[in-house]
This record gives C-alpha cells, structure tokens and sequence, in this order.
C-alpha cells in the first residue's frame, strides 16, 4: 500500500520556503513537509529529530551549503533522499551533486510542475523500496533457497551447545526438520579413507558430496536423520524412538561402509557417540563421535565404531559445564531475579539426580564458589557487602553440605551481588556523563570539538555515548554543548568589552556571522543588542 512520506525543506530565503510550500498538493502526491530549516546547520539538526524520508535543498546558503549538508546526510543517513535547487551560475556545483548521487538537481525558480513530477517519481521509487522489503513471496523465495544453509548452520549449532530446548523446537519447525519427531539422538562422523586411484577425488569435494548421497539414499526410507558437514568432515544426527532402534541404525550405517566400498570403491569409517535424550546435549556425542573414529588403528577401517564398545562406562561425574558456569555470570550481571533463580535451580538439581561420591559434592560447591569469587575479583566489589562483616571462605564452605544449602546460598549470594553490579554500572555511568561534562566546559572553545573527539577522551562508542548522555542529561551533546557556548558568550559579553568575532572564537565559533545567528536563536536578540540592554 502506498505511503506518505515527509519532507523538509531547506533554503535561506523564507519567502522561497514559504512559496514552495504553498505551491505544491504535497497530500496529494502522498508527501508531508515535517519541517524547514534556515541553512544546513539549521537543517542537520532537524534531520535528526524529524527523520525525513526526502530533503529539498538550496545549493547556496549560508554556513553550510547544500552540497556540504548532502555529504553530511549521505554519511549519516543514507537512506534520505536529496533534492538540489540551484541558480544557472552553478555548472561546477552540479558537476559535484552528480558525484554525490543526489537524486534530483533542480534550476531555480522552482517551477512547482517540474517540482511535482520529481517527487511523484521519488515517491514511486521510495514505495518501490518498501513494496520490495514487504514481498512476502520475494521473501519466502529467499528463505526456501537460503534453507540448505540454515540448517546446517542449525546442526553446527547443536554440536556447539549453543541452544536451549525451546528456542531448538521453534528452529525445528521453522527449518522443516523432522528430527523432533525422536526421543534419542546420535551423532555419527564418516571418516573417508584417502584413495589417490579414486577418480572421484580429481573434483574437490566429490567424494564427499557422493558418500552423503549414499548415506542420505540408504537411511532416509526407514530413519529420522539429517546429514550435514562441519569442520570434521560429513556428519550426521540420527534420531530414534528407543535403544531398538539405534542398534537398527548401526546395522544399516554397516551397511553404508559397505555400499562405499563396493559402488563408490571408496572405504570410509563411521565413528557414532552415545544416545543422547536431549538435542541441546549432543555436543557430547558428536565428540564421542569423532573419538570413536580414533580408534580406527586399534578395530580397523571400513566399518562402524560405536564409542560404547570401545570405551568402558566410565563413573559419572558431576561437576560445572563452561555453559553453566557462563549462564550464571550472565545471569548475575544482567537477569532478573527470576532468571538467577532459575539458573541458581539448575545448579544445585544437578546435584539431585544422582548419587556422587561426597568429594565429587565438594569439588562442585567449590566450582560454583569460584565463581562468584571471580566475580567479585573482577569487578572488584567489597567482599564484606557480598558475604558479611565476619567472612570466612571456609567456613562458606563447612555450610555448604547439600543441594539445599547450595541452592539457599547461591541465590542469596546472587541476588546481592548483582544489585551491587547494577550499582556499580549506575555509579560508572554518572561518573562518565560528569568527565563528559568536564571535558566539555574544558574545551568548548575549540571550534574543533565533536563526538569523536569526546567519545576517543573517554574510551567509548559515539552511539553508546550520545544514547546515555541524552538519557542521563535530557538533551543531546550537541544541544549541551551549544548551551554551554551561549553562556559562556552572554557572560563575555556582559563582563568584557571585546569585539563579537573575538568573543565568538572564545566560545568556539570561528564564523562570527553564525555564532550571532546562534545567539539570536538562543536569547531572542543579536549579541550586540544583549550587550546594549
């Protein structure tokens, strides 16, 4: 559906804003004009806070010209559209617009027909533009084409661990895999043997793309799988509905070694992990995967190897997974209480699903303490408002004999200490607004002065910046500065007899016309019609 879009309009002379404002329908040819500006000082600040779709500009006008203020909004803000009204006198200027890539250079007087029908055509292409992004169909096209890659981008995920249950089930379904319809799943890794007399390998590749052709065609009739390549070669995640049924899928992948060697003339080597009953833990069996390949020297090639056969069941451990330990310092330093909980509830549950021996626990708890010592270490937060006045870390730990106590000290232990880091993080931000504002007062004479400049003094981003100093102070950095600059010239001017020019260099303006035209704008009257009141 077709949009409104909204215009400002930048020229020196009022009577010629005020006269193509009157001359054009603008709601009629499916414009608004937000807002006009003076010059293209005046008119960079609008920009900001009126976000125009288009911008009409006078070539000539005073402190900032036209083409200088499209260099500006072509940095900042590309997606805007610039017009150029210009006198006959400017061949050079329109030499330089067309570098610029303006979209429309106009010769003055502005002849409101010809004016019309560059807008009707600019708002063509800006609903182009929109219609383009809205195209569902141009989309669904893009997503089908794009899914191959989704979903082995999907499936390197799951062997990194990097998903959790829900968000798993939603990537499922949004990719068309069936792999949720198992309840254990297995990670297998095919190593190829390297055969130089295989003429497949002349084409980079090829063997590769055959074998998994093969194993797609062999499985896909009677099991839940999905293959896929990481970085170990090709893969694959099989599901199943019980332990049955895995011991089918070894005797059919058997089968697959076997059709390589005998159609492809080429010996690979699967290597399968446990089942697992949960695909955000299949990292574990896609590790055991390609271990179980390892042992390839020792069981020979040319077959499945299956790391439940060739690893003894070792004891169960518990202890505190990278995961875990990286959930519960993100939840302290930025979850709310109900997201600690529920972290500080994972810890101590793995506690209760098994019987461990009692040094097992206490390597555990330690695990956990470690943490928020390392926490405290690092944001470097008194340990006497964490824990208590009389803090003993061994006697923390005497405390601590079960899921219970664990549980019961974690969270307490959490929840104060991340309200001590958004403490920590409100009391950093004030003190970054304060040598903002410090810095500023120190240097708003030099006319030089700009975001960059500050951002670089205090070691941060301008985007981070501008959005905590607007919150934090309730203007923008330049608003402040400009204030700063007035006040300063007000008191001059009330406390000194120097000239306008030189009080305007004082306060950071090397161009004494637009320094009186700021001043003016600010207080209402030239500067030296202050001094004279």
């Amino acid at each position: 559906m077709a949009g409104v879009y909204s215009i400002l309009l930048a020229d020196d002379e009022e009577e010629v804003r005020t006269s193509i404002i009157h001359k054009i329908d603008w709601e009629k040819i499916g414009f608004v004009v937000v807002g006009d500006a003076e010059n293209g000082e005046d008119a960079l600040e609008k920009i900001e806070i009126l976000e125009p779709d288009v911008v009409l500009t006078d070539i000539r006008m005073p402190y900032m010209d036209g083409l200088t203020l499209a260099k500006r909004i072509q940095i900042s803000k590309p997606s805007i559209k610039v017009v150029i009204f210009s006198g006959f006198d400017d061949f050079e200027y329109a030499k330089e617009a067309i570098k610029l890539n303006i979209i429309e250079y106009i010769l003055k007087p502005v002849n409101a027909e010809e004016l019309t029908q560059i807008l009707i055509t600019i708002k063509n292409s800006l609903d182009e533009e929109v219609e383009n992004l809205k195209n569902i169909n141009g989309i669904r096209e893009v997503f089908v084409k794009s899914l191959p890659i989704l979903r082995e981008n999907f499936l390197n995920n799951l062997m990194r661990e990097g998903l959790e249950g829900k968000q798993i089930e939603t990537l499922l379904k949004e990719y068309q895999l069936n792999l949720g319809e198992a309840s254990l799943w297995s990670v297998i890794q095919i190593n190829i043997e390297q055969a130089e007399e295989n003429p497949i390998y002349q084409e980079a590749g090829f063997i590769q793309l055959a074998i998994k052709r093969l194993l797609d065609t062999s499985l896909k009739e009677n099991f839940i799988f999905e293959s896929f390549f990481s970085t170990s070669g090709l893969c694959a995640v099989l599901g199943a509905k019980d332990s049955l049924e895995v011991a089918k899928e070894m005797t059919a992948l058997s089968e697959v070694c076997r059709e390589s060697k005998r159609k492809l003339n080429q010996v690979i080597t699967i290597g399968m992990g446990e089942a697992r009953n949960s695909l955000a833990t299949l990292k574990k069996s896609y590790k055991q995967a390609g271990e179980a390949v390892g042992y390839k020297a020792i069981y020979g090639i040319g077959d499945v190897i299956y790391i439940g056969d060739v690893e003894s069941s070792k004891n169960k451990n518990l202890y505190l997974s990278s995961k875990t330990e990286a959930d519960l310092v993100t939840s302290i330093k930025f979850g709310a209480p109900e997201k600690i909980k529920a972290c500080v509830n994972h810890i101590s549950d793995k506690m209760r699903k098994d019987t461990f021996h009692e040094s097992q626990y206490q390597a555990y708890i330690i695990s956990v303490f470690n943490v928020i010592l390392q926490l405290i270490e690092k944001y470097e937060l008194d340990e006497k408002t964490i824990f208590d006045e009389t803090f003993d870390y061994f006697e923390i730990l005497k405390t601590i004999r079960n899921e219970d106590t664990l549980e019961t000290w974690l969270l307490e232990t959490s929840l104060r200490l991340s309200a001590n880091l958004i403490e920590e993080r409100e009391d950093t931000t004030q003190n970054l607004i304060r040598s903002a504002k410090k810095y500023i007062y120190e240097n708003y004479s030099n006319s030089e002065l700009s975001l960059e400049m500050i951002c670089g003094f205090l070691h941060i981003s301008a985007t981070y910046f501008s959005t905590i100093f607007k919150r934090e102070v309730g203007e923008s950095y330049t608003t402040y500065l400009t204030g700063i600059r007035m006040e300063k010239a007000s008191e001059l001017l009330s406390t000194t007899q120097e000239k306008t020019y030189v009080i305007a260099k004082a306060v950071g303006y090397e161009e004494s016309n637009y320094f009186g035209y700021v001043f003016k704008k600010k207080y209402g009257v030239s500067p030296n019609k202050y001094r004279g009141k």
